[in-house]
């Protein structure tokens, strides 16, 4: 103790050497501190604030402290830099043992630092061929096995232990020290050029903007400058005379030192990315523009977002999230192409031509077990945009009940109509500045228009109005008030008559690949946990892109199930059933499937020389075409005793009057008065102004479908079977709603003055006032239709959460129209961009409203 006492009080300070080696170390621990501080304080934007990486670089940090305290000591207390001849014998001592430590922290903080970063690569490059990740991993071995032998040199240096630090050791006690510090060298020299040429051939491909080409650049200095000290470092080892114990100290030290801190910079290096982006966020012009599939993003390439589907929900979450926070990096997959420029999408009234182009992916139904086997056609939207480009751009939320009972299902208030009334208000800028502000919003970039705010005064708007009245059917003012029952004005999402699209209405200042499909959501497992790390894009190189934070599927209702499976996430029978690797068994993934049915009838007009429908020479005012030829729709129930009867004959084990339909008011049809006819087949109906068109829709069915796969081809339309009318319910609401339309028509002084008569196909008769069930069924079989509302294939509580995660993949959401757990009385439109709009708070964590 004296000896200490009197080592602290003398005054003879650092040597030459010592100081430099002092300083070298004191800027080295604060740069090493600096960066790892920086990466965790930066890593919250990129995904868990502690991921192995960090672990691993902190423990090494916490080693490298050591060392430095180490250090310190050897210089102040041992005297290291003075000759041995002029330093006591206890302070040689001294500086012996606290060598031995040195070296063992050294071996064990830099194979942290070594197996930290290759743990990084692994993660970025985890979507990488699988030569690569075996070459990654058995090099983190090799870097694990030059640690350990270290550390066993260290140990086995000199027999006994306490030779290490005996001054009077003889020979035959000890190894040859040179010889194994610098075997232990040149494989640390080794390993790290090793760690650095390993990512070097994927980083030369990438396409990358020029901040992110100065992040690697940096990166790859730092890596070139530790292979450098590691040389420099393992000459000086092979120069060292290890019988001089103070005489070799400075050059070691400071390579040891200088090697480490560089070490933890790489291993920090992330923290470039999104330093970069924070300070100078400049974009390469490319980065805004859509990339045709022929453009090739090679494998690695990073992105804090990916969202898959550039339909409705993908373009409004990809661009409220960029809007948020400007420096996220986030890429936009689109399977379609850019349809802005398409001559038939700015016009409104060009929906039904639209259905027939390219825009359209045209799906085709399995043959329908209640509907004759018929196969009916299920159009999608097939481009940026979705079908936002090729809809007829209905604008109505719907009920308040329906969104009630969702957020009852899901245990979940945000899903209910109070939960997305903000974001509804949000997104409208609705066309009567006079509204309820309650309701209403005034400010969103949607733009709503009523039929008579855009000047269109169809000569049948006020016969409708009356023929509906006369059975009982009253007018309401609003569609979108939350309770829309009766006959409401049709409501748009037009500017003065211009078509929206959600990829216009929103700005998307994102990184946009359009006509590229996505062929699976790449997943891992990592701590016993599977998590979502990137995509695989259907290309001739199979690209793989690394999502540092979230994989986003927005493919839809018939898409997201179907990328789902092929991703390996699904029912097991069916992934099995076309060698299908399973990834995590999730059986409702295409299950819940459901869609609005409709029946088409065509009326003859009594006086169709006044113009009175689109074909007529008469029907020629401009105004008429700023939308869809339409002023109203009818919603209403039908009589609950016979739908009691019907929900019993399919659950007789279930109370009815415990069913939603029942259990609240429902909006259980939606009757369409449209001013055009045609029909190429049985009965033949020409677009000649001479007939109107109406549709009765059955707006909750009872029916469930499934979507599975057809193969293995992301490129091959799903399997799709709607299951249209499979139950007695969704039929007796179809029959309700057609007895109600044909009275309001055929039994009315005001409809009887439109009409004269129905007209129907040959061998058959029109609905009368006394037609049985049995008939109506019969036409329901002949004309059922979709109206092209699909839903549930993935459904929340089901498959993803109130979150919209999918159960059992971290990384992972769905946000479409596929996550709606029950069918909504409504167009789905609104919902689904009120949805995206939610969905972009969720994930950002925040509340925009």
């Amino acid at each position: 103790m004296a000896s200490i006492r009197d080592a602290l009080g003398e005054s003879k300070g650092l040597s030459h050497d010592g100081r430099d080696v002092a300083i070298t170390v004191a800027v080295c621990i604060f740069v090493a501190t600096l960066v790892t501080g920086l990466r965790l304080w930066l890593s919250r934007r990129q995904g868990p604030l502690f991921a192995m990486p960090d672990f691993m670089t902190l423990a090494s940090l916490l080693f490298f402290y050591s060392y430095a305290v180490g250090t310190y000591m050897i210089l102040t207390i041992g005297r290291s830099g003075y000759p041995t001849s002029q330093t006591q014998h206890w302070r040689l001592t001294f500086t012996l043992k606290w060598i031995y430590y040195l070296r063992l922290g050294y071996a064990t903080g830099l194979g942290l630092v070594k197996c930290g970063i290759l743990m990084a690569i692994c993660s970025s490059q985890a979507a990488s061929s699988k030569a690569t990740r075996i070459a990654i991993r058995v090099l983190m071995a090799f870097c694990a096995s030059w640690s350990l032998m270290a550390i066993l040199l260290e140990l086995l240096n000199c027999r006994p232990l306490s030779y290490n630090w005996n001054l009077d050791r003889s020979d035959g006690h000890c190894i040859n020290q040179n010889a194994a510090f610098l075997a232990v060298g040149i494989i640390d020299a080794v390993t790290n050029a090793a760690i650095l040429l390993l990512p070097l051939p994927q980083l030369i491909r990438a396409k990358v903007t020029r901040s992110e080409k100065l992040a690697m650049a940096s990166v790859l200095a730092m890596g070139i400058l530790v292979v450098a000290v590691a040389a420099v470092r393992t000459v000086a080892i092979a120069r060292a005379d290890f019988h001089s114990i103070n005489g070799n100290i400075k050059m070691v030290s400071i390579w040891t030192t200088v090697e480490w801190t560089v070490a933890i910079m790489v291993a920090n290096a992330p923290i470039l990315w999104s330093l970069l982006d924070w300070l100078a966020p400049f974009r390469s012009i490319e980065n805004t523009q859509s990339f045709p599939a022929s453009i090739n993003m090679d494998t690695g390439r990073e992105f804090d977002y990916i969202v898959v589907g550039g339909g409705t929900a993908g373009c409004v979450l990809a661009s409220r999230l960029k809007q948020h926070d400007a420096s996220l990096s986030i890429l936009l997959i689109e399977a379609g192409p850019d349809a802005s420029t398409h001559p038939l999408v700015p016009d409104g009234s060009k929906a039904a031509q639209l259905l027939g182009s390219e825009l359209n992916w045209s799906y085709k139904t399995v043959p329908q077990n209640h509907l004759d086997e018929r196969v009916l056609s299920n159009h999608a939207g097939k481009a940026l945009g979705g079908s936002t480009a090729i809809n007829s751009g209905g604008w109505m939320r719907g009920a308040k009940e329906d969104y009630d009972l969702w957020a009852s299902l899901v245990g979940d208030p945000r899903w209910s109509y109070q939960g997305l009334l903000p974001y509804f208000r949000k997104l409208e800028h609705h066309f009567d500045s006079h509204a309820d502000p309650e309701i209403h919003g005034f400010g969103g970039p949607i733009k709503t228009e009523s039929v008579s705010h855009t000047g269109r005064k169809y000569p049948l708007r006020q016969p409708v109005q009356a023929a509906w009245a006369a059975v009982g059917l009253t007018y309401h003012p609003d569609i979108n008030s939350g309770s829309p029952y009766g006959l409401v004005e049709v409501v748009e999402n037009r500017v003065r008559g211009s078509r929206q699209m959600s990829s216009t209405a929103y700005p998307l200042d994102v990184e946009i690949m359009t006509e590229t499909f996505v062929k699976r959501v790449l997943v891992e497992e990592r701590h016993g946990r599977k998590i979502a790390i990137g995509v695989e894009l259907e290309d001739e190189k199979q690209s793989q892109l690394i999502a540092r934070q979230e994989v986003i599927v927005s493919t839809g209702a018939y898409r997201t199930p179907q990328l789902m499976m092929l991703s390996g996430i699904g029912p097991q029978e069916e992934l099995r059933a076309h060698g299908v690797n399973v990834v995590l068994d999730l059986p409702d993934v295409g299950r819940h499937f459901v869609d609005h049915v409709s029946v088409a009838q065509w009326w003859k007009l009594r006086q169709p020389e006044k113009g009175l429908a689109i074909g007529s020479a008469a029907f020629s005012d401009p105004a008429y075409f700023r939308g869809n030829p339409v002023d109203f729709v009818a919603l209403q129930s039908v009589p609950l005793e016979g739908l009691r009867q019907a929900l019993t004959k399919d659950e007789p084990n279930h109370n009815p009057d415990e069913h939603p339909l029942i259990s609240s008011q429902r909006v259980h049809t939606e009757t369409i008065t449209v001013y055009v006819a045609q029909n190429p087949h049985d009965p033949m109906v020409a677009v000649d102004g001479t007939h109107i068109t109406t549709h009765v829709c059955c707006m909750l069915p009872t029916s469930r479908g499934s979507i599975k796969l057809a193969d293995r081809d992301i490129r091959s339309a799903p399997r799709i079977d709607p299951n249209y009318c499979a139950t007695e319910t969704d039929r007796y609401v179809l029959r309700e709603g057609l007895r109600r339309l044909r009275q309001a028509l055929r039994d009315t002084p005001a409809g009887q003055e439109i009409i004269e008569s129905e007209t129907v196909e040959e061998k058959f008769q029109p609905l009368g006032p006394n037609t049985d069930d049995q008939t109506i069924d019969d036409l329901i079989r002949r004309r059922a239709m979709t109206l092209y509302h699909p839903t549930g294939s993935a459904s929340m509580g089901k498959v993803v959460d109130g979150e919209l995660r999918v159960k059992g993949i971290d990384g992972l959401r769905i946000v479409d129209a596929s996550v709606i757990p029950t069918p909504l009385s409504t167009h789905i439109q609104a919902c689904v961009y009120a949805l995206a709009e939610q969905a972009a708070d969720i994930i950002l964590g925040i509340s925009s409203v």
